[in-house]
């Protein structure tokens, strides 16, 4: 994220630059650009070429909205399944359940996820069909 410098060029709402593969979101006062993905690393360093894609997209789109020499930059890992769908469910260890795999849609599915797990742990009927978010699917 960077502060933004000047408001009348910065972006009001999500933007996607497609050939970046990135998304530029204004939070507040500041710039979010976003957007890569390392398949099987196991740690969450930013590399630097991805940084400067980043940074380029950033500056590409919106040139005069801020200044990437004050931005912060921090990576995160975003769990993910081979299939797609999440894993949400019981396992065989009793009382453990899981709620995970969203990849790059966590935030988005998060509220429902969690409605479907809570339902679960207590017992209740979730109201979305849930066959096939377990583990059960990848036993052959």
């Amino acid at each position: 994220t960077l502060p933004v410098m000047d408001s009348s060029w910065a972006p009001v709402s999500t933007v996607m630059d497609e050939t970046y593969k990135t998304a530029i979101t204004r939070l507040g006062d500041r710039i979010r650009v976003g957007g890569t993905a390392e398949l099987g690393r196991p740690d969450a360093m930013l590399r630097p070429d991805r940084r400067a894609a980043l940074e380029h997209s950033l500056g590409d789109l919106f040139p005069a909205a801020g200044d990437a020499s004050r931005a912060t930059f921090w990576s995160g890992l975003r769990p993910m399944t081979p299939d797609g769908p999440p894993v949400v469910g019981a396992t065989s260890v009793r009382g453990l359940y899981l709620n995970t795999g969203h990849g790059t849609l966590g935030w988005t599915m998060a509220c429902g996820s969690g409605r479907v797990l809570a339902d679960l742990v207590g017992g209740d009927k979730p109201e979305v069909d849930v066959e096939g978010l377990n583990l059960a699917r990848y036993v052959r």
